[in-house]
């Protein structure tokens, strides 16, 4: 709180004249205190917190035709050996090379369904911190006009002296 020096009787005068006058007008008055008005703010400030975590992968959708061909190839040669003396011998080494496909289909498929790796990846959140900090709201300002003293609220310092508007009404 900081107290301000009395100004001369001038400025109470000119009040006065106020008054006798009987109109509104605005007077400077003498400021006695200022007292600063803080309040206390909150904020949320952000930080990002990471970690190294290992992650299974497994492989999924991955399509290989591999298996398949060979299965058919081996099945039609093998079913072609076997069929070598017969005489629907095409028919028996289609028939070998249709089920050589599907047993390396599947062969393929149930090993592609258990493959997996693990790898490591940097995770990462975003966690706030909560900060409080003061911010000036403004003045609560003390004042003398015409003897007596008054307290207003003001968003800035006023100084020596704070305006005043002064009006006069007759009682009749």
């Amino acid at each position: 709180m900081k107290l301000r020096s009395q100004l001369p009787v001038a400025a109470l005068l000119s009040a006065a004249s106020v008054y006798a006058s009987g109109q509104s007008s605005i007077v400077q008055a003498p400021v006695v205190s200022v007292t600063p008005v803080y309040e206390t703010v909150t904020e949320r400030i952000p930080h990002e917190i990471c970690r190294e975590e290992r992650v299974r992968v497994v492989e999924r959708g991955r399509r290989s035709f591999t298996p398949t061909v060979v299965g058919a190839v081996l099945g039609g040669t093998v079913a072609g050996v076997l069929g070598n003396n017969s005489r629907r011998r095409d028919v028996i080494t289609g028939a070998g090379a249709i089920l050589g496909a599907s047993i390396g289909h599947d062969v393929g498929r149930n090993r592609r369904a258990g493959d997996s790796y693990y790898v490591t990846e940097n995770v990462c959140n975003t966690e706030y911190e909560l900060r409080d900090r003061e911010r000036l709201n403004g003045y609560r300002v003390s004042y003398r006009y015409a003897g007596d003293i008054y307290k207003t609220f003001s968003a800035t310092d006023p100084g020596e002296t704070i305006a005043v508007r002064v009006s006069v009404e007759p009682l009749s």
